[in-house]
Parts: structure tokens; C-alpha cells; sequence
């Protein structure tokens, strides 16, 4: 006999020999949702193992096979397929009518949905300078021929450093570095930054005469723990990284209007390469949300092989 804990349910539950955990929560009487009757053709019944990883079953080919299709972490188990051999607390993560009909349409997508995992990554919030002024004194069509140049040139650098782009809001995007687990996402972000302004002073020059001012970018960057995950329904979901790295990063970006700066980026991520960048001001800033005031430092563009 196993005790397993269900922190969802603020319950206690008797696993005998060989038994499932969701054999053994029906048994208690627990509304353990499993829309496929316990045959492992869908992941209604998972749960999330807190503690006593350890003491759970491995995964048998069936979960394994739907596991691997979902992308379920190492801690998210079918309860249908899942047995315990000593003290186990789990929670089950489908509780009511709403998250079962995400579950199941989530399986019916042709590609799979992220279910959050936090990864360390470096983040990079880009926009436009003057853009609200631009818009307004440029013809609609050459709005988004710009934009779409534009956002054609900063993509490419973005990809060739590794990066991905997650979301555009008009005149800027959300780029994260360190999403495939790569170790040199702070070089990485720098290195995207540093080319995308020499790129983007370039297409200034390009595109000077037909939005009639100056074409300029500004650029914020923090590095750190990143929730990674699908968002939305089915039909309408995308992947979003959230949390207080970006967020912060965010902010950061957003302080270059006030300091009339280019490109900030948080102290974390200015004490990995302050050997090899060269800084034009260093600034404390207030953040929403966040205590106190924060170190953010002023880069003047460097040949990215300086940071190798």
C-alpha cells in the first residue's frame, strides 16, 4: 500500500500494489476526469507529480507515445498508467468541464501545445522611434511596405543569432534567445542587438525620403527565467513567453524614450560581457511591479566577434 497525497483534491489516497492512480482516486470517490475510459488516448486523467518523483512508475509505451506527441514534461504523468510505490503528492491538472474541452482540443491540433515549461533565456524587446508620428504622415500602403521590410531585415538577424521571434505589436517585437536550450543566448541577444541596429542605420538610409524623417529603433534586454508555454484556444492559440524576465525586459526597452538612449540592457545581463562592451551610461530605473530602483546600462555597438 502507497500513500499518494492529491494537493487538488486536499485528500489522501490509498494506492494498493499495481494499482493506478486513477483506479485509486475513483475509488475514493474523487471526479477524476479520463474522457477515454483509461486507455491512454488522451491525457484528461494527468496529473502533476510535486514530489516523490521517485516513486512513481516509469512511463509504459502507450504514455511514453502520447508523452512524447504532447510534449508532456518528465513530471506530468498519465494517471491511468501510473502506479506509486511509496509517499507520492500529486494535483490533478484537469479539475472541471473547461480544461477537459482545452485538453481534448489541444489533441486534436495539428501541431502540439506547449503546456509551460520555465527555461532560461535572454530576452529582447525592439521598437520603433516616432512610430505613432511616423504612421500618421505616411500613406497607409507604405506603412506596411516599410514594416514588412523592415520586419523581413530584423527577422533574418534574429534567426541567425538564434533567436526567435514570438510577437509583433505594430511597430515592435518580442524576440527570445535560449528557447532550444542553447548556452549562449546572453551573447546571443547582444550580438542580435548590435547588427540590428548597423542593419536598421543602413535601412534608414534606404527608406529616409519616403517616410520623410529618420527611421530609428530602439532596443531593451534583461536575461533570465522564462515561462514558456501554448496560449489560446484551439484555432487561435500561440506560443508566449511570460513572466517577470520579460516583463522586465520590457520596461527596460521602454526606459530609452525617457533616457534617450538605443539599447539598455539590465545589470544581469551587462556582468556577463562588461569586460568587452563599451558603455555610454549607466541609469537607474523605477519599475512597476518591482521594488526599488534597477541598474540599466547604455551600449555602444561593438563587433559581435568581441563577445565570442
Amino acid at each position: 500500500m502507497a500513500e499518494l497525497i492529491l494537493n487538488s483534491d486536499k485528500l489522501t489516497v490509498d494506492c494498493e500494489h499495481g494499482e493506478t492512480i486513477l483506479d485509486a482516486s475513483l475509488k475514493k470517490g474523487i471526479n477524476h476526469v479520463h474522457a477515454c475510459g483509461g486507455q491512454a488516448k488522451c491525457s484528461t486523467c494527468r496529473v502533476y507529480i510535486d514530489e516523490g518523483i521517485e516513486n512513481v512508475s516509469p512511463r509504459n509505451k502507450k504514455e511514453q507515445e502520447l508523452a512524447d506527441a504532447l510534449q508532456l514534461g518528465s513530471k506530468i504523468r498519465l494517471a491511468c498508467q501510473t502506479t506509486v510505490c511509496g509517499p507520492v503528492k500529486a494535483r490533478r491538472l484537469v479539475l472541471d468541464e473547461i480544461d477537459k474541452n482545452i485538453i481534448l482540443s489541444s489533441g486534436q491540433s495539428s501541431t502540439p501545445r506547449s503546456l509551460g515549461e520555465v527555461v532560461d533565456a535572454s530576452v529582447l524587446f525592439v521598437d520603433i522611434a516616432d512610430y505613432t508620428a511616423f504612421s500618421e504622415r505616411t500613406p497607409a500602403y507604405d506603412v506596411v511596405h516599410v514594416l514588412n521590410r523592415y520586419f523581413y531585415i530584423a527577422g533574418n538577424i534574429i534567426k541567425k543569432h538564434n533567436g526567435r521571434i514570438v510577437d509583433y505589436y505594430g511597430d515592435g517585437f518580442l524576440a527570445i534567445f535560449g528557447l532550444d536550450h542553447q548556452p549562449n543566448h546572453t551573447k546571443n541577444v547582444i550580438s542580435a542587438g548590435f547588427e540590428l541596429q548597423k542593419a536598421i542605420s543602413k535601412f534608414d538610409e534606404e527608406v529616409h525620403d519616403l517616410v520623410n524623417s529618420s527611421f530609428k529603433i530602439r532596443l531593451g534586454a534583461h536575461t533570465g527565467k522564462v515561462i514558456w508555454g501554448t496560449i489560446g484556444i484551439e484555432g487561435m492559440q500561440k506560443e508566449a513567453a511570460i513572466g517577470d524576465t520579460v516583463n522586465f525586459a520590457s520596461r527596460i526597452e521602454q526606459a530609452n524614450k525617457t533616457l534617450n538612449t538605443d539599447f539598455l540592457i539590465s545589470e544581469a545581463l551587462f556582468k556577463k560581457f562588461e569586460s568587452c562592451c563599451i558603455v555610454n551610461g549607466e541609469y537607474e530605473i523605477e519599475v512597476k511591479g518591482k521594488k526599488g530602483n534597477h541598474k540599466v546600462y547604455s551600449l555602444e555597438y561593438v563587433s559581435p566577434a568581441i563577445l565570442a
